[in-house]
């Protein structure tokens, strides 16, 4: 290749010096738009994503779920082993007690399973040799809450282990059409006391804050005003 002033010579081919600097400049430019275009394009694949991650942090759970407490009304399934004659199934009185064969009236209200259990087994002793019980609760009636209001299906329901209130007002078939979700109400009766909470449900709904969505526990009534 030579230059001749205003030529440049490849082999037997002359070319004008302005028309490759300006063809120089042309590529320069094109490849200037690809490569802007690549990265608007790459911009706009990252921006434009259609999923979207949203991190809502939880209170910590407890490590294990509070054991079940026998309550006035349920129903146990008592078993001793090789009696079945001292077996069967029974129901907690008002008073709170169950009645056994041989050994009478037994306090059950308040209890564990597995308290009752060892409670049985103690005072079988005396006509069992070696008794071994077993205890389940065959109908928790008395966990048990209420929804009262603007739901579509007030009543009584039977409480699972764990629920909290939006999983509670589901069960009542959801807020009625006039529902005031920012004045709910959960009436908790203690022994000396009624405690009551006012829940602002909307946030609840939106996600804002999930510590609102309180447990249920046996007992409570739900208002929806």
């Amino acid at each position: 290749m030579r230059r001749e002033s205003n030529l440049i010579r490849f082999g037997n081919i002359e070319l004008a010096w302005e028309f490759i600097r300006a063809g120089a400049g042309l590529s320069g430019m094109v490849l200037l738009a690809v490569a802007i275009s690549m990265s608007t394009a790459a911009c706009s694949l990252f921006d434009g994503a259609p999923v979207h991650e949203k991190v809502v942090s939880h209170p910590e759970e407890k490590a294990a779920a509070d054991p079940y407490q026998i309550g006035r009304d349920d129903e146990l399934d008592i078993i001793v082993w090789t009696q079945p004659q001292l077996s069967g199934k029974v129901t907690v009185a008002s008073d709170g007690t169950i009645s056994m064969p041989l050994i009478g009236r037994v306090p059950a209200a308040g209890l564990t399973p597995d308290q009752l259990k060892a409670d049985l087994e103690k005072r079988y002793a005396r006509y069992v040799h070696g008794a071994n019980a077993t205890v389940r609760v065959a109908d928790p009636a008395s966990h048990v809450f209420y929804v009262l209001g603007e739901v579509n299906k007030p009543g009584v329901y039977k409480l699972h282990s764990g629920e909290v209130l939006s999983q509670a007002l589901a069960e009542a078939g959801g807020l009625g059409q006039f529902a005031d979700a920012g004045k709910i109400r959960i009436l908790r009766h203690k022994e000396n006391e009624t405690v009551v909470l006012t829940v602002n449900y909307y946030v609840v709904r939106s996600g804002g804050d999930v510590s609102a969505d309180v447990p249920v526990e046996p007992g409570d009534t739900v208002q929806v005003p």
